[in-house]
């Protein structure tokens, strides 16, 4: 995908989806993950490619209007997807890793037809760790890192031992975590932070 979606773009695009789901009379909930995460929480990111986000509430709806939202701003089909599904929060027990983000549309008095939950920082960074890129992808691997040390400096997490302790936090069955390979100061060095 060629579109790069800023907090502006990401915005207009949440508003439109409220307004139409509003007009259905119904309130839709989506979980914000990746790069568009970043863009709306903090400065770590300017622009994603698309929006990485997992459907909560009234997913079929979601998906039918984020395809109408798409042909009316001219967005690429997949401009919002549930790609990262496999790596968020189960269904139906999001919390306490997400956070009310905002509700959309944005304008006075309008009726909310979007609600949208973003992870905690460390929650952030411990999908960050894991996030799986092919090898081949070089300049993913490198903006997930870029992301994971900026997210390091947010949650204050700057030795192995306490990455390990929140990725078995944040998955608690996952097999074989080890130290990763990520410091705050030197994000190119491969070093283990705790030994």
């Amino acid at each position: 995908m060629s579109t790069e979606l800023t907090r502006e773009m990401i915005e207009k695009a949440f508003d439109e989806v409220g307004r139409l789901a509003a007009e259905r009379g119904i309130v839709v909930e989506i979980a914000v993950y990746g790069g568009s995460c970043l863009i709306l929480a903090s400065d770590i990111r300017d622009a994603s490619g698309d929006v990485d986000a997992v459907f909560l509430v009234e997913g079929k709806a979601v998906r039918e209007i984020a395809d109408e939202v798409a042909a009316r701003l001219g967005l690429p089909k997949d401009w919002i997807n549930e790609g990262v599904k496999r790596m968020a929060p189960p269904p139906g027990d999001p919390q306490p890793n997400l956070i009310l983000q905002g509700e959309y549309p944005r304008t006075p008095n309008s009726i909310v037809g979007l609600r949208v939950h973003l992870p905690t920082p460390a929650y952030m960074l411990a999908m960050k760790i894991l996030a799986n890129r092919l090898v081949a992808d070089t300049e993913k691997i490198e903006s997930d890192l870029k992301d994971a040390v900026a997210l390091m400096k947010v949650t204050k997490l700057t030795t192995g031992s306490q990455l390990v302790d929140l990725l078995k936090e944040c998955y608690p069955n996952l097999p074989g975590i080890v130290v990763p390979k990520v410091h705050p100061a030197h994000p190119g060095e491969d070093r283990h932070a705790a030994r």
